[in-house]
């Protein structure tokens, strides 16, 4: 997985990519029926990405950007207009709610990668990929400690490592135990806070 700028002919190509993934699921989709709903050639994808896989990462990728955008935006939102702090962690709530629903073709991604992490090139992407995360979450962490409303001898590194190993065990649970449903938004809301060591705000 590399840096590459979303422009709207590569966000199509995601777009269309997500929704053939939760029609058909990840095994199923191949980068011909991408380029066949898109009105587009196969080689408009490779001039993006060389393979299949590479396309999923970028796709994860994509979703932790679009993740670190709104996260933003809502702490710029909290500070301008002096209002609670919950909107930000509410966010992360939901982001990790969704991640745990089986209709998430980021869920389905990050399994299906998984189940093939012995390939090289796949390994490349899932490492890369938490790296990413771990990064953009220690960078949440500590805007969150520049507004005091994260406490200040909270470990930025190992928060994130924690909710890392919470977000992917999300991910998996939901593959699992179908039948023991998903973690409700209100009890992922108050294990954020409690890990953070926030008190309700």
């Amino acid at each position: 997985m590399t840096e590459k700028t979303i422009n709207p002919s590569l966000q199509l190509i995601l777009d269309i990519a997500e929704k053939l993934i939760l029609e058909r699921g990840c095994r199923n989709t191949t980068l011909q029926d991408i380029a066949d709903q898109g009105g587009l050639t196969k080689g408009a994808i490779y001039h993006y990405v060389k393979s299949k896989d590479e396309l999923f990462g970028l796709i994860l990728e994509a979703g932790l950007q679009q993740t670190n955008r709104r996260f933003m935006e809502s702490v710029s939102d909290s500070v301008s207009q002096k209002t609670s702090s919950r909107g930000p962690i509410e966010l992360l709530a939901r982001r990790l709610h969704a991640l745990s629903d089986g209709s998430n073709a980021i869920g389905l991604i990050f399994i299906y990668l998984l189940s093939q992490k012995d390939k090289p090139a796949i390994a490349e992407i899932l490492n890369r990929y938490y790296a990413t995360s771990i990064q953009m979450t220690q960078s949440w962490i500590e805007v969150g400690k520049q507004h005091k409303v994260i406490p200040e001898q909270v470990d930025a590194e190992k928060a994130a490592k924690m909710f890392a190993i919470f977000k992917n065990g999300l991910q998996i649970q939901n593959l699992v135990s179908l039948e023991s449903g998903h973690v409700p938004d209100d009890e992922i809301y108050v294990f954020v806070l409690s890990a953070l060591g926030i008190k309700d705000v």
